[in-house]
């Protein structure tokens, strides 16, 4: 009835107030506010660039609950990582697993609780440097002209940090766990 194909629907979800203009001009869509966010079905992948949002799919039209779930998670995971635009769900797929378990966090959190207390006035610094340098692929320049501070300090600093944690974050399972203890230690702190 909504003049979609049978398959291979797109799931966009926003924040309400979300300027449906730029979808309306790439028909068919069909769109709503559903449990306070605003959601979007369309036939093909939407080139919307003015506002951030969480994008899955394409999938049958009888998937379309699971492809909302993970359209959101893109959403909240855009959000959390400070992502503008349209962000597909496989783009951020790892963050997403990593935020949506709280109790994961918890416990990574819990851990190294220690490590955060030996950081002292520095542990903020500390979280934020390593998440720059993670962020910035490993990139002590680009992270330091992020943070407005001296490449040698992102260095300094992301070695303070492998000496209290134990953690190495050059190494793949390393970062992530780096990462995600980072994100998780400035949630906390604010």
């Amino acid at each position: 009835e909504a003049g979609l194909p049978p398959g291979g629907l797109w799931v966009l979800v926003a924040r309400p107030g979300f300027d449906e203009r730029e979808l309306r001009e790439q028909p068919p869509v069909v769109c709503a506010i559903v449990d306070d966010l605003f959601v979007g079905v369309l036939s093909r992948a939407p080139s919307v660039r003015q506002a951030t949002a969480g994008l899955a799919g394409p999938a049958a039209p009888d998937k379309l609950a699971p492809v909302q779930r993970l359209a959101l998670a893109a959403l909240l995971t855009a959000e959390s990582t400070g992502r503008a635009g349209v962000t597909h769900i496989a783009d951020v797929a790892w963050q997403a697993a990593l935020t949506a378990r709280t109790d994961l966090a918890a416990a990574l959190l819990d851990r190294h609780r220690p490590a955060w207390a030996g950081l002292g006035p520095n542990a903020e610094p500390v979280a934020h440097a390593v998440l720059a340098w993670l962020e910035a692929d490993r990139d002590v320049t680009v992270a330091g002209a992020r943070l407005f501070v001296h490449p040698n300090t992102v260095r300094n600093r992301v070695r303070r940090f492998t000496e209290v944690t134990g953690i190495d974050p050059a190494g793949t399972f390393g970062a992530v766990n780096a990462w995600w203890l980072c994100r998780t230690w400035l949630r906390e702190a604010t």
